[in-house]
């Protein structure tokens, strides 16, 4: 990779103390649902691919990441963006910005002046209400509305409004044209991830990946967030998954009656952590399901079909039955 392409995307835009909890959000978002996205994350060749596997996960645009800047990577609209271009629609995005909220700063002034002077006039016309069809006293009227310069703080606030009317309006196409733009890229750089064969496809590299997008690329932001110190327990299902991967992975032959059973001895062991053996014991039924459902899948697809259909079982609406047959078969 030349040192030009290592630029792309950076973007002053992104404060580097926001990266943190960006990549924990992802970081917490690819683990509670790694076996529905995965896989597809790992063999996408086309941006719009990209938006398609996300939403695999229902809801996906209420969780944190979607609600902030991985929102890019869900948006309707893309445009296909050279990273020159971008940064010169951020650049005009920025001026457009800035010149609206100098205009707003300018009108509001303008037209609280107006509405003074207009407030002084109103107040000397009753004064000389009973006279105004008498001409010395409209005369005089009128010399207290030019004094007060009414009719050309009332003309340079209107021309101010609708200024600022045609500035909200270049904003707000900017806006559109930005964030399709943004989306594009952002997918685009996930898919140059995806592509490249000198980083391994690991859960921690596709958050470290994400996490910069859309104002970083890929490469920037998976190395910055390298530094990141995050020592948290992963999320239970993914703990399942890396269980069943490490089973599946060793297994010859292949048979799911024997992955079940050494799931659940591993689950029980003495030394098994009891927070992951309390998540599973309610839904071991519907993770048998879930592994005896797989059959004559590929052995190294078998984790993530497993964790996508145990997943699914957790999400859904469950009969009468079903719920009784999960109580009488929890893991023991």
């Amino acid at each position: 990779m030349t040192k030009k392409d290592k630029k792309l995307g950076r973007s002053k835009e992104l404060r580097i103390e926001s990266l943190p909890k960006r990549y924990r959000d992802l970081k917490w978002f690819l683990e509670n649902n790694w076996g529905r996205v995965g896989l597809g994350l790992q063999r996408v060749r086309e941006p719009e691919d990209v938006r398609t596997i996300l939403n695999l996960v229902p809801g996906i645009e209420w969780l944190p990441p979607f609600r902030g800047h991985a929102i890019c990577l869900l948006a309707n609209e893309a445009t296909k963006v050279s990273s020159n271009e971008l940064r010169e629609t951020r650049r005009r995005y920025r001026e457009a910005e800035a010149k609206g909220q100098q205009l707003w700063s300018e009108y509001h002034l303008k037209n609280q002046s107006a509405q003074q002077a207009m407030t002084a006039l109103k107040s000397a016309i009753s004064q000389f209400q009973d006279g105004l069809g008498i001409f010395p006293f409209f005369l005089a009227i009128s010399v207290i509305a030019r004094e007060l310069r009414v009719e050309e703080l009332t003309t340079l606030s209107n021309n101010l409004e609708a200024a600022v009317r045609e500035a909200t309006k270049e904003k707000e196409s900017l806006n559109k044209t930005l964030s399709a733009q943004e989306a594009w890229y952002a997918r685009d750089q996930v898919v140059k991830f995806a592509r490249n064969r000198r980083y391994s496809k690991t859960l921690l590299n596709f958050a470290r990946a994400m996490a910069g997008l859309p104002e970083w690329g890929w490469y920037h932001s998976r190395r910055t967030c390298e530094a990141i110190q995050d020592h948290s327990t992963p999320a239970s299902p993914h703990q399942i998954f890396e269980l069943l991967k490490t089973i599946i992975r060793g297994m010859r032959p292949l048979k799911l009656t024997n992955v079940e059973k050494r799931l659940r001895d591993e689950l029980l062991r003495p030394g098994a952590d009891p927070m992951l053996r309390g998540y599973v014991t309610p839904h071991w039924y519907y993770l048998q399901d879930a592994i005896h459902h797989c059959r004559g899948v590929k052995q190294s697809e078998l984790p993530y079909k497993i964790m996508d259909r145990f997943l699914h079982h957790l999400e859904r609406s469950k009969t009468i039955t079903e719920t009784e047959l999960a109580r009488q078969n929890q893991l023991v």
